[in-house]
């Protein structure tokens, strides 16, 4: 079975977006230069729904219309913190500023994986966790989650990645360029 983590690239955007993808630059130019070329700032694991046609899993080209759906820790929109969401809400948007990287993964740690991440929905998210990102001390609460924590979590459960619990979009991308492939443009 494929999924999909889908990463945000906030191009033409202001605020938090710029701002997690320039401290995240200044970060790899200390710890990591290759992770440079990724301008990352939100990951979404990306999810076919149950029993989808294999060739629509995730765009319906004759509906036009993005499916499945997408697990991360958000701030945005009506959310804060962990939650499920349509893909045609997350990506449906604007597709020209999501990359991907498709994984395959055994259906039944999928589930597995699916059925966990379901017993995180409405745990908040964790400011304070981002704060590791400033200092050498690992500040996070075992019961809050931030976007590319979780996603790397999932990623764990279903086996396409390790656990590394101070993690940011930009980075987690590389980890799965290196396992998978290169992102790929949605649109």
């Amino acid at each position: 079975m494929k999924i999909r983590f889908v990463f945000h690239n906030p191009k033409g955007e202001r605020g938090v977006g710029k701002a997690i993808v320039g401290w995240t630059w200044i970060l790899g130019c200390f710890y990591n230069w290759k992770v440079l070329k990724y301008n990352f700032s939100h990951v979404e694991v990306w999810l076919p729904y149950e029993n989808s046609p294999k060739d629509r899993w995730f765009y319906n080209e004759y509906t036009n219309h993005y499916c499945g759906q997408c697990f991360s820790s958000t701030t945005r929109g009506v959310y804060n913190g962990v939650r499920f969401a349509p893909a045609s809400e997350v990506i449906g948007k604007h597709p020209e500023r999501w990359s991907y990287i498709e994984c395959d993964v055994d259906p039944e740690r999928l589930e597995v994986a699916v059925e966990e991440a379901k017993r995180l929905v409405g745990l908040k998210y964790d400011y304070w966790a981002l704060f590791g990102f400033f200092n050498p001390f690992a500040v996070q609460d075992s019961k809050k989650w931030y976007c590319s924590e979780i996603c790397n979590w999932f990623g764990a459960l279903c086996r396409v990645c390790k656990r590394d619990k101070r993690i940011s979009p930009r980075r987690f991308c590389y980890v799965l360029a290196k396992a998978w492939h290169e992102p790929k443009e949605l649109a």
